[in-house]
C-alpha cells in the first residue's frame, strides 16, 4: 500500500478520534455518575441534576437508557407525595394500592397531561379550556398557575424551562417556568384552527403543532424568536387534522396521527435540511407515540389494538399488543405513553382500565380499573410515577417504583 492509498485511510481514523475520545468521555462520565447514585450521595438534589443534565446530552445515545437507569434511584419531588395525605373513605373507595395524589382540576374531561423532564412541574389541559400546572415538591398536588387556554396538547421543553400549550384562539403559547410567576414568553401564530396536538423534539430545539388547517408546523427554537421551518397546508391527503405528534427517539423522524381518514398514519423526516415526508404502509392511526430509546413508535387506530412499528429505511410492523376493548364511538384506544427507558408501554381505552405492556414481549405486566375513562397518560422521567387524566377531570399520580421488567 502507498502513502496515496494509505492518506484516505489516515483521514478517517483522524475524523473519528474526537468522536471516540467523546463516547470514552461519556462512558466515563456515567461510571462516575453510577458509583456515586451506589454510595445514595443524593444530598441538596445535586447528584439528581448532574443525571438529568447527562441524559439531556446523551439523546439518542446508548447511553441515554443506561442513564435513566442510575436515574430512576434518585429521589425526586414526585417521592414527596404522600398517600396518607388523601382521605381514609376517599382511598378505600377508588382502590387503587399505587395511588399517591389525586386532584380534580378540571369541570370536563382532561385531554392531555404531561410532567416536566426534571420532575418539578405536571401540567393537564381539558375540554373545559383550562390548563393547570402543578408545582411538585409537596405531599399533595400543589397548583402553581391556571391559564385560559384549550383542550391542545401541552408539552414542557427538555430543559424544563419552556411550557407550550394551546390557547382559546388558533396561537400556540410559549411559557417561560424560569421565574417565580408563569410568563409568557412567545405567541406562535400560523394555525387557522386550535391547534390540537404539541411536541417538543427529544434536544429540544424544535416543536412540532398540528391542528386541522394548516395541518402541520414545526418551529424552530434556536434563535431568541421562534422561526417556522416547515408548513403543511390545503394538503390533498386521505387524512384530516393532526391529533397527536411525536418525534423520533433521536429527533429525526416526526409521526403522526389523525382524526379523520382512512389512512392516517404519517412519517416525516426531520433530519435533513427540509421535511420530507416517508410512505408508511397504509393503516389507521388516532394516537401515537414514539420510544424515548430507540427507534420505534406505537399507535392505535379506530379498534383495540396497539400496534408497535419501526422506524427507518422500512417502517412495518414489529408486533401487536391486545389492547382495550369498547363500544362506543372509536377511537377505544385512548392514550399511550412509553416509560422513559422505553422498555414499558401505558395504554388507556375505553374500559376505563390502564395498562403497562412489555415492550420487547408484548406481555402484560399490570393493569388498574378506573371508575371513568384514562384519557390521558404520561410518565416521570425516571418513570417511578405515572399521571392519569380521566374523562370526569380528575388527575390522578401512581407511584410505580415497584414496576421491573424481566432481566433487568
Amino acid at each position: 500500500m502507498n502513502f496515496r492509498e494509505v492518506l484516505p485511510v489516515l483521514s478517517i481514523l483522524v475524523a473519528t478520534l474526537p468522536t471516540l475520545a467523546g463516547d470514552d468521555n461519556a462512558s466515563a462520565r456515567l461510571k462516575e455518575l453510577q458509583a456515586r447514585v451506589a454510595k445514595q450521595e443524593f444530598k441538596d438534589d445535586k447528584l439528581r441534576r448532574e443525571l438529568l443534565a447527562f441524559c439531556r446530552d446523551q439523546i439518542g445515545t446508548p447511553l441515554y437508557a443506561k442513564a435513566i437507569e442510575a436515574l430512576r434511584s434518585a429521589p425526586a419531588p414526585l417521592d414527596r407525595l404522600d398517600a396518607t395525605a388523601i382521605d381514609a373513605e376517599d382511598r378505600k373507595v377508588l382502590s387503587i394500592p399505587e395511588l399517591v395524589a389525586y386532584a380534580q382540576p378540571h369541570q370536563r374531561a382532561i385531554a392531555h397531561v404531561t410532567v416536566s423532564f426534571d420532575g418539578a412541574y405536571l401540567a393537564s389541559s381539558g375540554w373545559d379550556n383550562v390548563v393547570h400546572v402543578y408545582k411538585l415538591g409537596d405531599k399533595e398536588l400543589t397548583s402553581w398557575a391556571k391559564l385560559e387556554g384549550s383542550l391542545s396538547g401541552i408539552a414542557f421543553s427538555p430543559d424544563g424551562k419552556l411550557l407550550a400549550t394551546g390557547c382559546g384562539d388558533t396561537r400556540v403559547l410559549l411559557w417561560d417556568l424560569t421565574g417565580a410567576k408563569l410568563k409568557q414568553k412567545h405567541s406562535l401564530a400560523g394555525h387557522k384552527n386550535r391547534p390540537f396536538s404539541l411536541a417538543f423534539s427529544p434536544a429540544g430545539k424544535m416543536l412540532a403543532s398540528g391542528s386541522f388547517d394548516p395541518v402541520l408546523r414545526l418551529w424552530k427554537l434556536d434563535d431568541p424568536d421562534p422561526e417556522a421551518w416547515a408548513a403543511l397546508a390545503n394538503e390533498n391527503t386521505p387524512s384530516a387534522g393532526l391529533s397527536s405528534v411525536a418525534f423520533s427517539n433521536t429527533g429525526k423522524y416526526l409521526v403522526a396521527a389523525s382524526h379523520l381518514g382512512k389512512e392516517t398514519l404519517r412519517v416525516w423526516d426531520a433530519g435533513g435540511a427540509f421535511l420530507d415526508e416517508r410512505t408508511p404502509p397504509p393503516t389507521k392511526a388516532r394516537v401515537v407515540a414514539c420510544s424515548p430509546t430507540e427507534p420505534l413508535f406505537a399507535f392505535a387506530g379506530d379498534d383495540g389494538e396497539i400496534q408497535l412499528w419501526s422506524l427507518g429505511e422500512k417502517i412495518e410492523r414489529v408486533r401487536k399488543l391486545a389492547g382495550h376493548t369498547g363500544k362506543a364511538l372509536p377511537p377505544i384506544v385512548k392514550a399511550l405513553a412509553f416509560s422513559p427507558d422505553g422498555k414499558v408501554l401505558a395504554s388507556s381505552g375505553q374500559d376505563k382500565r390502564v395498562r403497562l405492556w412489555n415492550v420487547a414481549s408484548g406481555e402484560k405486566i399490570r393493569e388498574w380499573q378506573f371508575k371513568d375513562e384514562a384519557r390521558a397518560l404520561a410518565f416521570s422521567s425516571d418513570g417511578r410515577h405515572l399521571a392519569v387524566g380521566n374523562s370526569d377531570g380528575t388527575l390522578y399520580v401512581l407511584r410505580l417504583e415497584a414496576i421491573r421488567i424481566k432481566g433487568d
